[in-house]
């Protein structure tokens, strides 16, 4: 909902104080969640109440996409984009082991603690070593437009859909993101089965650990080789592709090497859509418009990750536990034909 909202405000005053106001207000979430688990506060009210202040600040995503675009030119984006990506793979891998250790030593309001404290530190980073990256001129005339965003902007997002430049990337990345969140929630249960792999939790876990070290070294070192030796549309449509083995195969596997194989499939395909859709989208946006259409972008991933596991978690439940799978592949295939006529027509 505030991503779009905050993408905007960033192409009309910079991305420096968007990233600021969005760490400062993660840590302001993080504080009130820690009274919540720690037992201070014992209410549902101010849990969703936090949770809900904290995806209203979330717009760290899209601000840091946004200023990789103003400092890099367009045969270095993906790489850009690739960074940020990684940062994620690697909280994904570190951070539930790290909460784990704090939260069986020190309690389960520790860790939320912890993560108020990172945030407080990235916040006075962000204040000190980050150099706006959006030029004066181009803020005065975005704030000069007079144009007037709401939070919620369906005309926003309808218009940046339809638009016949860059509107595919963004159905692209959101069908992806959709896809791909059909395993959370799902994975746990399949994987958990006495009549199939049978894994403990901590099984899980390391499974979910391999998936995101898979997704780091995709994006570190093979986002910058795909795109150099086939270009980035040929790798987007790659992307896709992969992603239809990689889904479609999990519920199929039935020894723990062959599901580390389709999971490294899944991880280099993901990887590769996630990027470079991303990076294709900013190029083909005016510099600036940028903080508005990546907003926009993240908005609908964010939505795509919330229904994501809901669609997984029914198809599981009246179908079968392997279909959460089929279904996610049968939308890349359809995504990677979507994305072959479309690129290769353009």
């Amino acid at each position: 909902m505030f991503s779009g909202f905050w993408g905007s405000l960033s192409d009309r005053y910079g991305r420096r104080p968007v990233l600021i106001a969005s760490l400062a207000g993660s840590m302001l979430a993080y504080i009130l969640l820690s009274l919540v688990f720690s037992g201070l506060i014992l209410s549902t009210a101010l849990l969703i109440i936090a949770r809900a202040f904290a995806g209203s600040f979330a717009a760290n995503i899209s601000a840091a996409q946004a200023a990789i675009s103003d400092i890099t030119k367009p045969e270095e984006r993906s790489k850009g984009i690739a960074l940020i990506s990684a940062a994620f793979a690697l909280g994904f891998v570190f951070g539930p082991a790290i909460g784990g250790i704090l939260s069986e030593n020190f309690g389960f309001g520790f860790p939320i603690y912890a993560s108020a404290m990172l945030s407080l530190i990235a916040t006075v980073l962000c204040y000190f070593l980050f150099k706006e990256t959006l030029p004066e001129e181009i803020r005065l005339a975005n704030r000069r437009s007079n144009v007037k965003r709401k939070i919620l902007d369906v005309k926003l997002i309808s218009d940046t859909l339809k638009n016949k430049n860059f509107g595919k990337y963004i159905l692209i990345y959101t069908a992806g993101v959709f896809s791909f969140s059909n395993i959370f929630g799902t994975f746990q249960l399949f994987a958990g089965r006495k009549e199939g792999l049978a894994y403990n939790q901590s099984e899980i876990g390391l499974i979910f650990s391999f998936m995101g070290i898979c997704n780091a070294l995709v994006q570190i070192f093979l986002i910058r080789y795909f795109t150099k030796q086939i270009g980035e549309q040929n790798s987007l449509i790659l992307g896709c592709f992969l992603s239809v083995f990689g889904l479609g195969l999990i519920g199929f596997s039935p020894t723990t090497m062959i599901l580390m194989i389709v999971i490294a499939v899944l991880a280099v395909g993901n990887g590769l859509n996630n990027t470079v859709s991303v990076s294709l989208l900013s190029q083909h946006v005016s510099k600036d418009k940028q903080g508005t259409v990546l907003g926009v972008n993240q908005s609908l991933g964010s939505l795509a990750r919330f229904f994501g596991p809901v669609w997984g978690g029914m198809v599981y439940q009246w179908v079968g536990y392997r279909y959460p799978f089929v279904t996610g592949g049968l939308i890349m295939l359809a995504v990677t034909v979507y994305a072959y006529q479309k690129i290769r027509r353009d």
